[in-house]
């Protein structure tokens, strides 16, 4: 018999669960919400180092002028930091299932809470559908436990998406917290069918493939009203390819499930395991992304960290020393002249989106003005 839901407890399964050293089966299209997604990103109040949306700084010739800013020291103080953080998860979790909150309200104690020190702030867990995603740096400085300690999973080109299920429909959201999508879906509390029980509700962070018309799972934060946020990363990503053992008919589209939801395999990164992947066909018919790499122990924590990493597949040979195949290497864009000379460029396109933003907004307010 299940523990009761309204107490804290851990997830079924994790007492039991002892991971082993492999993990076999389970891994972000361009439109006006892709843009708005990019402007989130650019809009940084707080001094985020290795932010995706700048240049990589490694390539960025900027030397860090105080140890706090190490990748490796962030990691570990991070790692150390979760430990004792003991937010109200279930709560959470239950609130973003059931729409429990007032996100205009939300943004006000936000804006009262920035903190631009740069370095381990304290993480409130906020009550609107934006910026819940757990997202990572850019690879700056190779991990020195990577065998050991960091999985790897290869992620499709799609849509980054926060996917609920409850109250008998699934909805989609954007990373902006813009919702996208709603249908049913076999996910539990996804379709009427299910009935409506405030217990029954699963999340997720998911890749959408629209030419594929399937949702990737990356990461599994709640499962049938069950919280997985306080959980490794291990063992998140281990469940969630039980589940889907378990059900089978998440895989297969239908009236009731219109969309295909499909883990990702997870790989331990060595260097055999590494090339391997990267010199095989890949497990998803879309064109690879890039490289997505976790640590064993992080806990979900929407935000940037660095203890999940992001490269291209074509840079992999400049940073981890590993040849990948040709196929890959054919993705680079045609006037690649190196990672530093890429990131650079993104960059400044980042910006150029910005500013043309920011004018945009300032002639519609000017008009408005002019109009009283």
């Amino acid at each position: 018999m299940s523990p009761p839901r309204a107490t804290a407890r851990s997830p079924p399964g994790l007492s039991s669960h002892s991971p082993g050293n492999s993990m076999v089966g389970s891994p972000p299209a361009r439109g006006m919400d892709d843009l708005a997604d990019c402007f989130a990103g650019s809009f940084n109040v707080t001094n985020v180092p290795n932010d995706t949306n700048r240049p990589h700084p490694r390539f960025a010739m900027y030397k860090m002028k105080n140890s706090g800013s190490n990748q490796e020291q962030r990691r570990q103080r991070l790692l150390e930091h979760q430990k004792g953080k003991r937010d109200d998860l279930i709560n959470h979790a239950r609130a973003l299932a059931m729409g429990d909150f007032d996100e205009e309200k939300d943004e006000e104690e936000e804006e009262e809470d920035m903190d631009t020190s740069g370095e381990i702030r304290q993480r409130r867990l906020r009550k609107t559908y934006k910026n819940q995603l757990m997202l990572s740096e850019w690879l700056v400085e190779v991990p020195v436990d990577l065998e050991k300690n960091w999985l790897l999973l290869l992620c499709p080109e799609g849509r980054r998406n926060f996917v609920v299920a409850a109250n008998g429909s699934t909805k989609v959201f954007s990373k902006s917290g813009k919702q996208v999508k709603s249908f049913p879906s076999n996910l539990p509390g996804g379709n009427r069918n299910q009935g409506r029980a405030r217990n029954k509700y699963t999340i997720l962070d998911c890749i959408y493939s629209e030419s594929n018309g399937i949702f990737y799972i990356l990461d599994m934060m709640a499962w049938d009203g069950y919280q997985y946020y306080d959980c490794d990363t291990e063992f998140r990503l281990s469940w969630v390819q039980q589940k889907f053992i378990e059900n089978q008919d998440l895989r297969v589209r239908s009236r009731i499930n219109p969309y295909s939801f499909q883990p990702l395999p997870v790989y331990r990164c060595t260097k055999e395991m590494i090339t391997d992947a990267l010199n095989s066909p890949m497990p998803f018919n879309d064109n690879l992304d890039g490289l997505l790499i976790y640590h064993k122990h992080v806990h979900y924590m929407p935000g940037k960290t660095p203890l999940v990493g992001w490269i291209k597949g074509y840079m992999v040979p400049e940073l981890l020393d590993i040849q990948v195949c040709e196929d890959l290497m054919e993705q680079r864009p045609a006037d690649y002249g190196g990672m530093k000379t890429y990131l650079k460029k993104t960059y400044d396109r980042v910006e150029r989106l910005k500013k043309a933003d920011e004018d945009r907004l300032r002639a519609d307010l000017e008009m408005m003005e002019g109009g009283h």
